[in-house]
């Protein structure tokens, strides 16, 4: 039996349509699948769409439209883009209902080990990366895209990613787990700096996973969006996977 390659683009996020760096990147990572499979490798690449979140949600209220409709119309750009360059590939998409499955199975089985909590985060949020800034205080701008943050307070159920730290470090030690060295480096630094707690629900709007509890939570896109790599693959025999990821920076992770 052949040895599994899996190789995945980052799931792109529909805030517009394929250009020049999704498009380079889907490339690089065919390429790369092209080389593997020439030595011999069962070779797979995985790309897709990044679909939930406020921004979407609210891009679609301005077109008058339905959040899964305008979704679905970037989500078949891209499959069309990737199609004329003749990459052979699997898209997931992150509103399909077998990633719902996944991402709510998950959830329940870190809440079933003591992972997951309820508690209320109130801090300064930026809506056009969707994304709490720490440190940050009322009046303050996101240091990514320098447009306005705003402080957001809500419940919702937390990840203790902080449980984790040392299994983390350990893991990163293993031979060839991250490449390239500088990459590793670089994590093991900010790992070692110390892990907080990450909320992973939303309650203040309505496009998104719901949360399999009480209350109107829906799963935090990035929450959502990681856990795609296995929803592409989990009903194959590719999962759990060395996954080969292609993203900012080229840098390849196995995860």
């Amino acid at each position: 039996m052949s040895e599994k390659y899996y190789l995945t683009t980052p799931i792109y996020y529909v805030n517009s349509a394929p250009h020049l760096g999704t498009t380079y990147c889907t490339i690089a990572a065919d390429t790369i699948r092209r080389y593997q499979a020439m030595l011999g490798k069962d070779t797979l690449l995985v790309t897709g769409s990044d679909e939930h979140g406020q921004n979407v949600e609210r891009a679609a209220k301005k077109k008058g439209v339905l959040p899964i409709d305008f979704a679905g119309a970037v989500a078949e750009e891209f499959r069309a883009t990737w199609d004329r360059f003749e990459i052979p590939y699997r898209f997931i998409r992150t509103s399909d209902p077998a990633h719902r499955e996944t991402v709510q199975w998950l959830f329940k089985r870190c809440l079933d080990r003591g992972y997951i909590y309820p508690s209320q985060y109130s801090g300064q949020y930026c809506f056009n990366c969707e994304l709490y800034v720490n440190d940050a205080q009322p009046g303050d701008n996101c240091p990514d895209c320098g447009r306005a943050t705003e402080t957001v307070t809500e419940e919702n159920y937390f990840f203790k990613l902080s449980a984790f730290q040392e299994r983390l470090l350990a893991l990163y030690e293993t031979s060839g787990f991250i490449l390239p060295e500088y990459r590793k480096n670089e994590i093991v630094a900010f790992v070692k700096g110390g892990l907080k707690d990450l909320s992973i629900t939303r309650t203040n709007i309505e496009w998104g996973i719901p949360v399999p509890v009480e209350g109107k939570h829906v799963f935090y896109v990035w929450f959502d969006a990681l856990i795609s790599y296995m929803t592409a693959v989990k009903e194959d025999g590719r999962w759990p996977a060395d996954l080969h990821l292609i993203g900012r920076a080229s840098c390849r992770e196995r995860v």
